[in-house]
């Protein structure tokens, strides 16, 4: 239901308030529990207190948004993005893994092209927990 999806995907949520969004580089791990392998990490984006905003229903999903204190941040290495990483606030705890691109993924970002002391940039974050 509606209301079950926009509760679980809300609690998904508040577990990231002031947590931390790492966007990596190499093979994406087979899930979120398994350990990163020979990933590079291109860069840090850091969620605000309020990780993400209400559920709403969005084509048969409930979605929420993400808000982060700086949407552009400066690269730590060069290489093409392939994944993000969401951690809570202990920096290590993992909540989940996202897929990136430039358009119709979980973030959007200006170029999957990352490049050391450059700028990364989002343009959207969200969160899915598809509904009947």
């Amino acid at each position: 239901s509606q209301t079950a999806g926009g509760t679980m995907i809300s609690s998904m949520g508040t577990l990231l308030n002031s947590g931390t969004m790492k966007i990596y580089c190499g093979t994406q791990p087979t899930n979120p529990d398994t350990a990163l392998s020979s990933n590079t990490l291109a860069a840090t984006f850091t969620f605000n207190s309020s990780a993400f905003g209400s559920a709403s229903l969005v084509s048969s999903k409930m979605q929420i948004v993400g808000s982060l204190s700086a949407t552009t941040v400066t690269a730590a290495a060069s290489c093409t993005a392939s994944f993000a990483r969401l951690l809570e606030s202990d920096g290590t705890t993992v909540v989940g893994d996202m897929t990136v691109g430039t358009s119709g993924t979980d973030v959007v970002l200006n170029s999957t092209t990352i490049t050391s002391g450059g700028n990364v940039t989002i343009s959207s974050l969200h969160l899915n927990m598809p509904v009947d």
